[in-house]
């Protein structure tokens, strides 16, 4: 079973674990990747954004230990992201962080509420590709072509030679158990 986010969080303070940074990046920076782009940054400033966040991940994260009553990760990430970006653009006196840098964003709520989609999102993508690898190959494609890419149960039936019973129940299977993933992916108190 994959580690659950606090296990990760526990297992990258040794920094010799090299197996642990690499779920670790595969999940965080897509998340800071997505998120710096929303806010309107170029090429080089969103690499240079995550480099800074995930160097302040390196530094911080050897003391980190999980107190709910502190705040969440995920909080302390968004105020890391939001502060570099703030920083950035204070720089470049290209004006001050404001909800304008989201014009183009759909759903507009403004940077916190694009934060959260982002971080859900991602995780959501990181819990299917785990989920994916558990499954044979057809299994997963006939999800995906009827959960995902919305397809009807008669094309995907028919392009898998299944049943409409078994489809659902392959549904099911993987449905229930991407919850269960992300439930360890977000861990308690997230």
């Amino acid at each position: 079973m994959e580690t659950t986010r606090l296990s990760i969080l526990a297992r990258v303070k040794n920094v010799a674990d090299a197996d642990a940074w690499r779920q670790f990046d595969s999940i965080y920076r897509p998340i800071l990747t997505r998120y710096a782009r929303a806010r309107g940054l170029d090429a080089a400033d969103v690499d240079d954004v995550v480099q800074h966040c995930m160097a302040a991940l390196v530094t911080h994260v050897r003391g980190f230990e999980y107190d709910a009553s502190r705040g969440r990760f995920r909080s302390w990430l968004r105020t890391i992201v939001n502060n570099h970006i703030r920083n950035l653009w204070a720089k470049r006196r290209e004006g001050q962080a404001d909800t304008a840098a989201f014009a183009g964003v759909a759903d507009d709520n403004g940077p916190d509420q694009e934060f959260e989609r982002i971080w859900t999102q991602e995780h959501l993508r990181h819990c299917l590709e785990q989920v994916r690898r558990e499954l044979r190959p057809e299994e997963y494609d006939a999800f995906h072509m009827h959960v995902i890419a919305d397809a009807s149960v008669d094309d995907t039936c028919a392009k898998f030679g299944l049943a409409p019973n078994q489809l659902y129940k392959l549904k099911w299977k993987v449905t229930q158990r991407l919850k269960e993933a992300m439930r360890e992916q977000f861990g308690e108190g997230e």
